[in-house]
């Protein structure tokens, strides 16, 4: 059975509470000090054993099953089982990746994800050619997708050819903005900034993104492009702000005054403003 060690901890604020007569905003000075005397201190509901010497006992494997089974839980994640593993990370390391790629049961996403984190906060080399598969076989954004693609941002300029085959190769539209997203954000490459140009010049929807794209590349090459667009006549209010901000992030100006009365996004941002 699992332990719920944060409603465990609350009860004895509580019962201290009683015991000692004391204002709450006492309690709530002098909590981080008891919470780590009731760490150290034995329990009977653990058989005499300590919250932080709790999983001392556990193997590798079984430490990463009761995380998966927490993370299943509406149970909060115990500070001492994630400290546990931590201590002993090359050790967990192996078993998390293969509950990361090999798990597909309940609330699949949620498991994965929690993971993901929890490979950052350890500072363990992330399985990038996992994300990079998990993006590439989503036919909609996701909250798995999106947690791939941000760790994937990190991966600096060594992954960039495996993220450009796979946009290359992507026939999702979703898939593809996502791919070109993270190569925007990674360090420059040319080859970048030519698939960021294409979208922005040749696709009819999403200018916006492909013009904020082309901001984060730094290519100044991109100037006269998007300040062609922002003086068409046809131009959203949306698309303007957007390419407005990519034009200025990239050393540019543009000094035209325009009129979007009437435009949905405008009228709208009109009447917050109010």
């Amino acid at each position: 059975m699992l332990i719920d060690f944060e409603q465990k901890f609350r009860e004895y604020l509580t019962e201290y509470e009683d015991q000692n007569d004391i204002e709450k905003d006492r309690l709530e000075q002098i909590a981080p000090e008891l919470y780590l005397d009731w760490l150290a201190s034995p329990k009977d509901w653990l058989a005499g054993k300590s919250p932080v010497n709790y999983y001392e006992d556990f193997e590798p494997g079984a430490l990463i099953e009761e995380l998966g089974k927490y993370i299943l839980s509406e149970i909060s994640l115990p500070g001492v089982l994630l400290n546990r593993i931590a201590d002993d990370k090359e050790e967990t390391y192996p078993f998390l990746v293969r509950l990361l790629t090999g798990y597909d049961g309940e609330k699949a996403d949620a498991v994965k994800i929690a993971i993901i984190r929890l490979i950052e906060e350890m500072d363990l080399p992330h399985p990038y050619d996992y994300y990079l598969e998990a993006i590439t076989e989503s036919s909609e954004q996701s909250d798995l997708a999106e947690a791939c693609a941000q760790e994937l941002k990190n991966s600096g300029d060594a992954y960039t050819q495996n993220i450009i085959a796979a946009f290359e190769s992507s026939e999702n539209n979703y898939v593809a903005d996502c791919l070109l997203d993270i190569l925007s954000d990674i360090p420059y490459d040319p080859r970048t900034f030519a698939l960021a140009m294409e979208k922005f010049l040749y696709s009819d929807t999403h200018q916006a993104f492909y013009a904020s794209c082309l901001g984060k590349i730094g290519n100044e090459k991109a100037l006269p492009f998007l300040e062609e667009a922002l003086r068409s006549e046809d131009v959203a209010y949306y698309d303007y702000v957007a390419m407005k901000n990519a034009l200025e992030a990239l050393g540019g100006e543009i000094d035209i005054e325009r009129d979007f009365t009437g435009d949905n996004d405008y009228e709208s941002l009109k009447e917050l403003r109010k």
